[in-house]
């Protein structure tokens, strides 16, 4: 491989896959267009990607498109060089995007007949494990045999959940194909470990019209999420009022109130790595019934909430990191303020209010034997945080 072809120096966004070789099966589904920015996101996170077409995806979309994606020969046909069996030695993953109705059927029936399916055959048989990315028309999927097809294959293999639009059973878009292709082959560092990330802020009735809330955009909350997700963990995320727009792979759940939020604490599930970057009310309105009257001054008597982070301990015997957000304080008065929590805590994140809305932060991980800062994008402080997470499991 030339390395100074452009699939090789495209702009790095993880390692979660660097090492990591994947294959690509390109099937006949006019979704075949979407390939070119797969390979290359799956190339931003460090993998080698290597692409396997049928005749009829390159009917569709262009072979020396697809070579340019990954920089390296399309296997279009089987050769003296027996590709399929090469593969199932040296892949780490199988990607079928798009996959069709039809190469579902024909892997379930054991058939061979384009290079995918038997791509797919000769992997499934090596070990190496498939992701597969559906994509047909919408009536096609509701065909008795397909909906049998596709319950079946969900027992082989992993399958992303296609986007349902227009009638149609569109392709799941390429991050969610691409954090899937992490969660199996990536660092693993949480595998079959239970994470729950509790972010956004709480919104507090004064009537029953008028409310207030704190400062949050939830993106701290995504980004763990997501690297949760990325590292192989199973990632519930619960989020309040916030700006972002929840990963569709992502399992959520929203709250509004901070008493919403008491409640699915109650009744919460075992976790291993709970995180609680949520802007939770410290005060909230004693609340008016109705409307009050506009065009008056008013007065608005508030009155202290209870703190969620005792009780959230005493339910959670897992890892937990809280957070504190703070406003004109320096570094010292900073980590002061941190240490009160860490009575509740595993470690404790600090911040100041100055990194609010933004998309990076200065911010001091705390724990009883020392002081990390950390200093960035919030999405490499976030993979920093999750790290950590994950160096406390057993």
């Amino acid at each position: 491989m030339n390395k100074n072809h452009p699939s090789q120096t495209v702009e790095r966004k993880s390692d979660w896959l660097l090492g990591k070789k994947i294959w690509v099966g390109v099937t006949g589904s006019i979704a075949a267009v979407e390939v070119v920015g797969i390979v290359r996101e799956l190339l931003r996170h460090g993998a080698e990607v290597r692409i396997v077409a049928s005749k009829a995806a390159l009917e569709l979309v262009g072979e020396k498109a697809l070579e340019f994606a990954c920089g390296q020969p399309i296997v279009k046909g089987i050769t003296g060089q027996v590709e399929h069996v090469v593969a199932g030695l040296e892949a780490d993953l199988l990607i079928l995007s798009p996959c069709s109705a039809t190469t579902i059927g024909k892997i379930l029936h054991g058939i061979g007949d384009t290079t995918p399916s038997l791509f797919a055959m000769s992997c499934m048989g090596a070990g190496v494990p498939l992701l597969i990315a559906p994509a047909m028309d919408g009536k096609m999927e509701y065909s008795k045999i397909v909906q049998q097809n596709l319950e079946q294959i969900r027992g082989l293999a992993t399958v992303v959940e296609p986007r349902r639009e227009e009638g149609k059973v569109k392709l799941a878009d390429k991050e969610s194909i691409v954090a899937h292709a992490c969660k199996i082959v990536g660092t693993r560092k949480l595998t079959a470990k239970r994470v729950l990330v509790v972010g956004g802020g709480t919104i507090e009735a004064i009537d029953d019209v008028r409310c207030i809330t704190n400062h949050s955009s939830g993106k701290m909350a995504l980004s763990l999420a997501n690297a949760a997700f990325s590292m192989g963990g199973d990632v519930d995320l619960w989020l309040g009022n916030s700006e972002v727009e929840i990963s569709n792979w992502l399992n959520s759940k929203r709250f509004r109130s901070l008493d919403d939020l008491e409640e699915m604490v109650d009744n919460m599930d075992r976790y291993d790595v709970v995180l609680l970057p949520a802007a939770l009310a410290d005060f909230k309105p004693i609340q008016k019934s109705g409307k009050i009257e506009s065009g008056k001054k008013i007065e608005i008597e508030l009155e202290p909430t209870e703190k969620l982070l005792p009780k959230l301990r005493e339910k959670h015997k897992g890892v937990l990191i809280s957070f504190k957000l703070e406003a004109g304080l320096d570094d010292e008065g900073l980590v002061n303020s941190g240490k009160e929590l860490l009575k509740y805590s595993d470690a404790v994140v600090g911040n100041l209010s100055e990194v609010l809305g933004s998309d990076k932060s200065r911010t001091a991980l705390i724990t009883n034997d020392n002081v990390d800062w950390l200093e960035g994008p919030k999405k490499e402080i976030a993979e920093s945080l999750i790290e950590w997470a994950a160096a406390q499991q057993p």
